[in-house]
């Protein structure tokens, strides 16, 4: 069921098109709309500053961050828990040294467009718009552990233009804390 439902998310959101935009904030507070998938790769990773495994994962992100932007990928950080305020944001982001800005997601809009559920969640979109890989960042919490990168062995695929042999994986942390709809 949960292939079924991560496969039909892939195909609707190659469906969109060549690109989309994510509408999110940013790090001081105003509006701003990224393009992903115009051309280039770009990974998704929803974070947390409360989730003990969203930071346990905080170095390893720094790395994928530092690793893959010096190939052309773009990465966008998200936090979608109405419960995290931006000062807190700003603050995890400052401790933990992310040498990247955090966007936030108010009212869970990309979120809920991509179908993120997990702190840390990962999706990467392809230059043409589609989602090649949704899941894990890698198979441990414990970094001494990891077995599979799946995170970086999806992108090194996306980079070179072949298919994910694995591209969708089971996610593991926090669920987001999403904004209540009022009907």
């Amino acid at each position: 069921m949960r292939m079924a439902l991560g496969l039909a998310l892939l195909l609707s959101v190659a469906a969109w098109g060549q690109h989309f935009n994510l509408t999110l904030t940013g790090p001081h507070g105003a509006q701003v709309s990224i393009p992903a998938g115009k051309g280039e790769v770009t990974v998704v990773l929803f974070i947390s500053t409360i989730c003990p495994v969203s930071n346990n994962y905080n170095t390893r992100m720094n790395d994928l961050y530092r690793d893959y932007s010096a190939k052309g990928v773009k990465f966008v950080f998200v936090n979608a828990n109405q419960n995290e305020s931006a000062a807190q944001v700003e603050e995890h982001a400052r401790r933990a040294g992310f040498p990247f800005p955090v966007y936030r997601d108010v009212g869970n809009r990309t979120a809920d467009r991509l179908g993120a559920q997990y702190t840390p969640e990962t999706f990467v979109i392809g230059p043409d718009g589609a989602i090649r890989y949704h899941g894990r960042i890698d198979d441990a919490q414990n970094q001494a552990r990891v077995q599979q990168n799946s995170l970086r062995l999806a992108i090194d695929a996306v980079l070179a233009g072949a298919e994910v042999a694995t591209p969708e994986t089971k996610e593991f942390g926090c669920t987001i804390k999403r904004a209540r709809r009022t009907s």
